[in-house]
């Protein structure tokens, strides 16, 4: 039966910097934590694990060279012992997972999300299509068969995309046209307007995603949106400078921008600029009826006799094989990853049934 009426969560913390299995343990405590607060859903940002690299944006290209490395070597594979942790915790509390994190194929990184379902299993697996600016030195470009957003579930029809792909009007379009009713809007670690330099664009500070992007989006849609962020430390900025190069001794302008919005883009939650934690809000799919009957741009408020949009979900291959019959052979990315392969039963725990509780608080219950 579908649930209609149900509580989410949306993380707002500092991710384990550089620490694959710091990542893992704090991603597992937040689910043992949502689900012990009732929650069907819970999201986390964008490239929650290993943490965003927004050093990136700031450092050349000798400096970065360390750091580009360790941050490879902390990132997450979607076949591994890691991740299988993670799912099991998912079914463990019979909840939702939305997860970004830094995916590592061969030797391409990702920007990558799964969707994991209260069985355990990864319902949907996706690359963001394109990384932004400087984000091209460290991940690769999302294939044909890894961007679709929108899952069909018991709790709703629910969309996932990263950072500037919320802003994007195709992606958009793509996702209100699957009829999505709940949206998790990830985002990474991001300073504030107070930061800005020019000729830097306003687009490039926290506030417009917080205040602009993320509502304009469920406004848009007329989606529950959920925008998880990451937030920074005194510690997380000296783990994010370069050595030799003097950190930064204000972390306050990275924090606080996590959001959550009604269907109509109500802001529902704000977290203080201190706060450190899951955000929670109780959704209600019935509310997305009238915001869809108003203008719903997947539908009834669309004409599609004047203007369409082309989606091509093939994969395309780097190296083609012949199959036995002269053809040619394909295989998804999902197959390839063994994502179409259902998580054991009977598996021993490790390490993800810890009840220990970060020290962070919660908001937004409403």
């Amino acid at each position: 039966m579908p649930i209609t009426k149900y509580k989410a969560a949306a993380v707002t913390s500092e991710p384990g910097w550089f620490d694959l299995e710091g990542g893992v343990q704090k991603t597992i405590n937040f689910i043992n934590e949502a689900g012990q607060a009732g929650c069907k859903l819970v999201a986390f940002p964008e490239v929650w694990i290993p943490g965003y690299p927004y050093w990136m944006w700031k450092v050349n290209y000798q400096q970065s060279l360390p750091m580009l490395k360790k941050y490879r070597e902390n990132s997450l594979g979607v076949n591994t012992e890691e991740m299988r942790r993670i799912r099991r915790a998912a079914r463990d509390n019979q909840i939702y997972v939305s997860m970004g994190f830094s995916e590592i194929d061969h030797a391409t990184l990702y920007l990558a999300q799964v969707l994991i379902s209260p069985t355990g299993e990864v319902i949907n697996h996706r690359r963001k299509i394109k990384p932004t600016h400087v984000e091209k030195l460290v991940y690769g470009d999302g294939a044909g068969d890894t961007f679709l957003s929108v899952t069909e579930t018991d709790i709703g029809r629910l969309g996932q995309l990263n950072c500037w792909e919320n802003m994007n009007p195709f992606l958009k379009a793509l996702n209100v046209s699957a009829g999505e009713q709940v949206h998790v809007a990830a985002w990474p670690v991001y300073p504030g307007k107070e930061t800005l330099k020019y000729p830097d664009p306003a687009t490039n500070v926290a506030e417009p995603a917080s205040d602009l992007v993320t509502p304009a989006y469920a406004i848009e849609t007329g989606t529950w949106t959920l925008a998880p962020f990451q937030r920074l430390s005194k510690e997380g900025l000296k783990k994010n400078t370069p050595e030799g190069v003097e950190p930064e001794t204000d972390p306050s302008t990275y924090n606080g921008h996590a959001r959550i919005f009604a269907p109509d883009g109500t802001l529902l939650v704000k977290p203080d600029k201190d706060f450190d934690g899951l955000l929670f809000v109780n959704i209600d799919l019935n509310e997305c009826h009238l915001t869809k009957a108003l203008a719903d741009f997947g539908g009834h408020y669309m004409r599609p006799d004047l203007i369409r949009l082309l989606v091509d979900t093939r994969r395309k291959e780097l190296v083609t094989e012949a199959d036995p019959d002269g053809g040619i052979a394909t295989y998804t990315t999902r197959e390839r990853l063994g994502l179409n392969l259902p998580l054991a039963e009977k598996e021993e725990k490790k390490g993800g049934s810890s009840t220990k509780k970060h020290d962070g608080k919660k908001a937004g219950d409403l």
